[in-house]
């Protein structure tokens, strides 16, 4: 339940100049109305400032369906409607979009906007992000008279330059690689910003994650000199690292301010948010999470479970949504699959579908871990070794959002057991799963990992021999850049991915897995034995697969086309 006391938002100096003086904190200011009758809210991330009382349009707040602005709405609501460039430290998932679209579309309306021109730029680190940002500014402005539009990677470049040319949008949603793209291979796209008002880069230091560092820097060099054309910079980040404070010295005025709006007893969800470890072999992970699904399901979440599995490649991904499907119907909540190889369409509509479902298994690559808001996620599950510390937490950010609960657990190899011992990751709120069932905790009784076990020996004959070959080849590349954490050799990163094609996906015939020559040569792997080499492998179409859901184990077919809080156990 939120609080009726007044949230306070730390408004600070720009942290490239550290010798201005910082005004107090700014509070968020409540109206006469809400003093006298507060309303109890669900959840946590409301401010108790009402968008009837905010100093906007009569055609924004027909497009808002909140009563109460949020946290980070309020804090920077006013700095925003007076032009001045922001830097806001927010987590995705409290209505942080809202709070760039909102003055953004304000200041748009007041300004004297004759020309077919892109007034408002949004750049977003992901597709599915850059998406929700459109379908949430077109709500927003069904009662002003602008167009939104954007311009993602996975759909055709030339239709989408012409359609962008022919009718330019106000508000223009982006990635930076597409963007940049258009920029330099669009004749005349550049002179679509040549009025361009305001910039917003969502998500920035998932934008600087992905690598769009140099990309950020072009654009900027596209577009006109800000001392000619006055332009608004808002820069909305969950992290405020030296790199971050470096884009922000680059794309915003000297006088930014810049505004934290996370709370003390949330600076870093993944501190608060219980999490569980348990160490089992690479050929039961898919078992063991079996197990746990079934307990979110029928045990600790009942009637809401709602989980994302990460996986680290998007073939992991499709061998884990071919298996679960194969279960007996009703084994599983719907099951949705999200990943690089999709056509955009069909990860859209999964993206759409698992987001309104009650209940639902949402099997991911990390195309998800960040910017994508997905409500009422209960669990969090990462089979195997994580990239890295800072990606584990990001993919535990998918739960415990804007309030509510949630929970994580990391399923380990016992040679990946190292990762528990990583500073960041020992400092969190892990503790081991219990063999017996204990309040509030997932737990793993070794009879119930053998009933999962034999749920999924069951249906690996059904899978197909090129998924598994597919996701064969993807674990020796998954675990090829790990050979020093796991303390293995080459020649152990083979037996063990060999070892894990028969007990973990099934593989049956006398040769393992074949892997292309020229791969080998990548890999680092050329002369070690165990490996079946073969010239070429036959390349299914990229955007195949499902996508969408299925009904939670479908009885058939395969799909279309030492720790913190204790050490871990061990099976």
């Amino acid at each position: 339940m939120a609080s009726t006391a007044t949230a306070t938002a730390q408004v600070q100096p720009n942290p490239t100049q550290a010798h201005t003086q910082a005004p107090g904190p700014v509070r968020l200011v409540q109206s006469q109305a809400t003093a006298v009758a507060p309303v109890a809210r669900d959840e946590s991330h409301f401010s108790q400032r009402r968008f009837a009382d905010a100093p906007i349009s009569e055609a924004s707040k027909k497009g808002i369906e909140h009563e109460f602005l949020s946290d980070v709405q309020a804090a920077t609501l006013d700095y925003a409607l007076s032009g001045l460039d922001l830097l806001v430290q927010a987590k995705t998932g409290t209505g942080k979009t809202l709070a760039f679209l909102l003055p953004a579309v304000e200041r748009l309306a007041q300004m004297d906007l004759v020309n077919r021109k892109i007034s408002m730029l949004v750049l977003s680190p992901t597709r599915e992000l850059a998406l929700q940002i459109e379908e949430e500014a077109e709500t927003l402005i069904k009662k002003h008279t602008f167009a939104v539009g954007h311009a993602i990677g996975g759909t055709n470049m030339k239709a989408e330059g012409k359609r962008l040319m022919e009718q330019p949008p106000r508000i223009l949603i982006s990635t930076p690689g597409r963007l940049v793209d258009h920029l330099e291979n669009t004749p005349s796209f550049v002179h679509l910003f040549s009025d361009l008002r305001v910039i917003v880069y969502d998500e920035a230091d998932r934008l600087l994650d992905q690598g769009f560092r140099r990309e950020l820097d072009k654009i900027l060099s596209y577009l006109p000199d800000k001392t000619k054309v006055k332009r608004q910079a808002l820069l909305f980040s969950a992290t405020v690292s030296e790199e971050i404070k470096g884009v922000a010295k680059g794309a915003l005025a000297s006088n930014y301010k810049f505004i934290s709006t996370l709370r003390a007893d949330e600076v870093n969800t993944h501190e608060h948010v219980p999490q569980q470890s348990i160490i089992v072999p690479f050929a039961h992970h898919l078992a063991a999470t079996l197990a746990f699904l079934q307990q979110d399901r029928l045990l600790l979440n009942k009637g809401s479970s709602k989980a994302i599995i990460f996986l680290p490649t998007a073939r992991l991904v499709g061998f884990w949504y071919e298996a679960l499907s194969l279960l007996p119907k009703g084994s599983l909540p719907p099951l949705f699959e999200i990943h690089s190889r999709l056509s955009q369409p069909r990860r859209i509509r999964a993206a759409d579908q698992f987001k309104d479902a009650t209940e639902g298994v949402l099997i991911s690559s990390d195309v998800t871990a960040r910017g994508m808001d997905f409500p009422n996620v209960t669990l969090v599950l990462q089979p195997g070794l994580p990239p890295n510390s800072e990606q584990y937490i990001h993919r535990l950010g998918r739960t415990a959002r804007a309030g509510a609960s949630g929970r994580g657990i990391l399923l380990l190899d016992a040679d990946e057991a190292f990762f528990l011992r990583d500073r960041t990751i020992a400092a969190l709120p892990i503790s081991p799963v219990p063999a017996v069932p204990t309040p509030n905790l997932y737990h793993l009784a070794p009879s119930e990992l053998a009933n999962a076990v034999d749920m999924i020996s069951a249906v690996l004959p059904q899978v197909t021999a090129d998924t598994k070959a597919a996701a064969y080849r993807a674990f020796l590349g998954v675990y090829n850049s790990s050979l020093k954490g796991m303390k293995w050799t080459r020649n152990d990163l083979v037996a063990k991915g060999n070892r894990f094609a028969v007990e973990g996906l099934g593989w049956t015939e006398a040769a393992p897995p074949g892997i292309e020559k020229k791969t080998l040569g990548k890999m680092n792997l050329k002369g070690v034995d165990g490996l079946n080499v073969i010239a070429n492998i036959a390349r299914e179409p990229r955007g195949g697969g499902g996508g969408g859901g299925r009904g939670g184990g479908s009885g058939g077919g395969a799909r279309g086309g030492g720790g913190g809080g204790g050490a871990p156990r061990r099976y």
